[in-house]
């Protein structure tokens, strides 16, 4: 995809990134570190959306952002885009356009599933998932 997508897949809110922008989502969240050999297409809800090394594409909570809890999602990015091509795009007059969605207190650290929902953008998203990976990885 040459730009970035977002919007409604039935009950799920989707980003796709521009295939020009995700080398600096993968910076960003540290995918080098936290899931090397695999590149960031999106998010999916409260999950990240990656490309494996394998081609098929994965969905992963952002934290913690580790291979084992990896869920594969499309076998490849053929299916993907047909599925994808569905999408009920938003536009910026929506008041989330842009935004990811965060726990305060992610689930692995014993936040609350029924919590509310935070909506942030990008950067502040990417700095929290961050500071709670590298928390994930020093307590493992």
């Amino acid at each position: 995809m040459n730009t970035q997508r977002e919007g409604w897949l039935g009950e799920e809110y989707v980003r796709v990134y521009a295939a020009s922008d995700r080398q600096r989502v993968a910076k960003i969240y540290d995918f080098p570190t936290s899931l090397p050999g695999y590149e960031p297409w999106g998010s999916w809800g409260l999950d990240a959306l990656c490309l494996g090394p394998d081609s098929r594409l994965y969905l992963l909570d952002w934290i913690p952002l580790e291979g084992s809890f990896l869920r594969e999602r499309y076998d490849s990015v053929a299916t993907f885009e047909k599925d994808i091509s569905r999408l009920h795009e938003s536009t910026p007059e929506y008041e989330h356009f842009r935004k990811e969605l965060h726990f305060v207190q992610p689930l692995i650290f014993g936040g609350d599933p029924k919590a509310p929902i935070m909506m942030i953008d990008q950067a502040t998203h990417a700095e929290a998932c961050r500071f709670w990976n590298q928390t994930y990885a020093r307590l493992k």
